[in-house]
């Protein structure tokens, strides 16, 4: 009867104990746990570890030995469980961030290479050439923001308390876990979302400062022209869309000045088109982790067109390493 009421008692404690910690103000809480953290390093580990060595060598028994090991063990972990439940009760409400607190990461790939990041929520990230994303630490928040300039792939973690949401200018896609792919570059009046596993929401600015909003559904892909803010939407296949982050570039009718653009940013170099006729032709193929000497020659083979090609070089004057430079004709 006695060992039932001390268990009442111990519960009824920690009833007390967790509920003094709501009461407690965020500056209160980091105190007490310094507090905490003060009795724990204040514990002569060492020395209580002597005491029951000298124990056991005046020839105690066995049983007087455990009684002092757990005795030991005990004033370790109350502190020790003290601290945890605190930790654990503070859990219970997200820790606020100002900017100030912040800091801020920033991740580029240049032109002529592709890179593959993980994110601090184990989000895979795979950034396109001439591209560049940002994001703040600490990262898992209210919403696990990007920005992003340029093109990225992205498996996301899921986490339905903290949103995953990639951010370019007045557009922005949500999401809770998913893969897709968006492409976002700068200087090009498309921002462009393809779907290939989950679900996405799609949202931007209109210039009267409204948002507006579209759900996607795993094969949708969406175009959204930022001058006249419409937006298309269709389910259609997806490959030539991501295959880039697998180091493949696939063409499917893709109109040359297209694949000019696709050349600049994919080796590194500036292309050049010579003739509006040019302008007409259109290219099928995938190109698989070939050179861009491969390329070039497949793409002479393949079109009625000639392609020179002029080797970077460093400027005298100022110093800089200009382009190699790739230019296209017709035959």
């Amino acid at each position: 009867m006695k060992k039932n009421n001390t268990i009442s008692s111990a519960g009824t404690n920690l009833e007390e104990y967790l509920e003094k910690q709501k009461n407690l103000s965020p500056f209160e809480k980091k105190m007490e746990a310094g507090a905490l953290i003060g009795e724990i390093n204040a514990i002569d580990s060492s020395r209580a570890f002597s005491n029951v060595q000298r124990r056991i060598e005046k020839k105690d028994t066995v049983i007087h030995f455990f009684r002092m090991v757990n005795r030991v063990a005990a004033v370790l972990s109350i502190p020790l469980l003290a601290f945890t439940l605190w930790s654990l009760f503070l859990r219970e409400k997200p820790v606020q961030y100002s900017e100030t607190d912040l800091t801020w990461q920033e991740l580029q790939s240049p032109a002529g290479m592709r890179s593959q990041v993980i994110l601090p929520d184990g989000t895979r990230l795979w950034l396109n050439a001439e591209s560049k994303i940002r994001y703040s630490i600490p990262f898992t928040r209210e919403y696990r923001t990007v920005e992003l300039t340029g093109e990225a792939y992205l498996e996301v973690a899921k986490n339905e308390a903290s949103p995953f949401l990639v951010q370019s200018g007045k557009a922005s896609v949500e999401v809770l876990g998913t893969q897709f792919n968006v492409k976002a570059y700068s200087d090009e009046d498309q921002v462009e979302v393809a779907l290939r596993e989950g679900s996405v929401k799609f949202a931007f600015l209109n210039s009267n400062n409204q948002q507006q909003r579209l759900q996607l559904k795993p094969g949708d892909y969406l175009v959204f022209t930022k001058t006249d803010e419409q937006v298309q939407l269709e389910n259609r296949e997806l490959d030539k869309y991501i295959a880039w982050h697998t180091n493949a570039l696939v063409l499917d009718d893709t109109p040359m000045e297209e694949v000019a653009r696709l050349l600049e940013r994919w080796y590194g170099v500036d292309v050049t088109l010579v003739g509006q006729d040019l302008k007409k032709y259109r290219i099928t193929t995938t190109f698989e982790n070939e050179s861009l000497f491969q390329v070039i020659e497949l793409l002479k083979l393949s079109s009625p067109i000639t392609i020179k090609y002029i080797p970077g070089k460093i400027n005298r004057e100022t110093g800089n390493a200009e382009r190699s430079k790739v230019i296209i004709s017709k035959k």
